[in-house]
């Protein structure tokens, strides 16, 4: 019985910390359509867009902003899926999927909503990956997964153009195939550039602290490194560089590829509270190596 008891204290204690850092953060979401334009969150003003005019408009009544996704065939409607929000018209391809803390999401080519849960009961945590259809049926996957993933936990979603959900872990990227299985991207990740920047000042953060994470065509990934103010990029081969530098206070917290173009999401103070100040920005990172400011926040 004590044993019991002591299972379901640290299954609490565990959900509690997950829930509290994932909402403790700045916003991570940053999507790209198929027409180039570029979403982001942004706390207290909700989803922003930019076109490739480079005019500034708003979607949605929403005024949080952690996590975002593209639902390429608009499949989820306003009431599913449970836990997040439908920020866009019933009936519009693609669709913008919301989350206001809890969990990154992805929205992958088998037409599931990918996300993070902690225990059976699947409400949105860091531990594992839950799956569910546009119907609402959930369910964790794999469902041995949790004794993959639960030890680093998981930081952020995106999917891959072969059909299978890449994983960010603090120091490390996964990638979970549709049968189950999990492949090493890359692990144990560590930066001779970083500028050390510990969230919430605690020393025992694995950097770089991956979060945003976005996969091109080609397999290669692109992840936003928040604890080391940089975006890295991981080839197919492995090979790991740094390829876009935040100047503090801003740091990279989302990341989003378009036709070989990197979208990055960063916020000011991103390892701080909101009391330091979250004021968003947006960059592009050129396949030429251009970068050019898409948004500032005032």
């Amino acid at each position: 019985m004590k044993s019991q008891l002591l299972s379901i204290l640290v299954v609490a204690v565990q959900f509690s910390l997950t829930t509290f850092t994932a909402s403790g953060h700045p916003g991570s979401g940053i999507v790209v359509d198929s027409e180039g334009n570029v979403y982001f969150t942004y706390i207290e003003h909700g989803v922003g867009k930019v076109d490739p005019q480079g005019k500034l408009t708003y979607v949605g009544n929403t005024h949080g902003g952690h996590w975002m996704c593209l639902d390429p065939e608009g499949s989820f409607s306003r009431t599913q899926p449970k836990h997040f929000e439908r920020i866009t018209p019933d009936g519009a391809k693609p669709a913008l999927i919301y989350a206001d803390g809890g969990s990154p999401i992805a929205v992958l080519s088998d037409g599931n909503l990918y996300y993070v849960s902690n225990d059976e009961t699947m409400n949105p945590g860091g531990m594992q990956v839950t799956r569910q259809s546009p119907n609402g049926e959930l369910s964790i996957f794999p469902p041995d997964g949790k004794q993959t993933t639960a030890k680093l936990g998981i930081t952020g979603l995106a999917p891959g153009p072969d059909g299978s959900l890449y994983i960010a872990q603090p120091n490390a990227v996964l990638k979970l195939q549709m049968n189950g299985t999990f492949a090493t991207i890359a692990s144990s990740i560590e930066l001779k550039d970083c500028d050390v920047d510990y969230p919430d000042n605690n020393p025992k953060s694995l950097l770089p602290v991956l979060r945003g994470l976005a996969v091109d065509v080609d397999g290669s990934v692109f992840a936003a490194g928040v604890g080391c103010h940089v975006v890295i990029k991981i080839s197919p081969d492995g090979k790991i560089e740094t390829v876009l530098k935040s100047e503090r206070p801003w740091s990279p917290t989302g990341v989003a590829v378009h036709r070989g173009d990197v979208y990055v999401l960063e916020y000011t103070n991103a390892n701080g509270g909101p009391g330091e100040g979250w004021r968003p920005r947006v960059r592009k990172l050129a396949h030429d190596g251009k970068v050019t400011t898409l948004f500032t926040a005032p």
